[in-house]
């Protein structure tokens, strides 16, 4: 399977039919094969291009695979990335900490106390 095309094809769908969903972490029917997205203004949010940075950089530190990402045709506002890992816990609490690190609502206490956690 090409992962960018299916990437591109998720970022096109979430942008056309679940603007209101602002990211989240889905299976894909085949086995170990999951897709991060967001629907967060990839293309003028810095913040977006920060959380998709750092969620790279964890895959990266972790050993998953990437298999794909792209974002959505029409204004580069959607992205998604295609990851092989079946773990949606972990993928969904990454998601979500990439986000707070990028957006800075983490408190510098909070992202002591997780790294001494992690």
């Amino acid at each position: 399977m090409n992962y960018d095309a299916e990437a591109k094809r998720i970022a096109n769908y979430v942008h056309a039919q679940h603007a209101e969903q602002h990211r989240g972490v889905i299976p894909l029917k085949d086995p170990g094969i999951s897709v991060l997205f967001g629907n967060d203004n990839y293309a003028d949010d810095m913040r977006t291009r920060e959380q998709v940075r750092l969620l790279f950089q964890d895959a990266y530190e972790t050993h998953v695979d990437i298999l794909g990402f792209a974002v959505d045709d029409d204004a580069g506002t959607a992205w998604s990335m295609v990851v092989r890992s079946d773990d949606l816990d972990w993928l969904k609490a990454r998601l979500h900490d990439a986000f707070f690190q990028a957006h800075g609502l983490y408190s510098a206490t909070a992202a002591s106390r997780s790294a001494v956690t992690e």
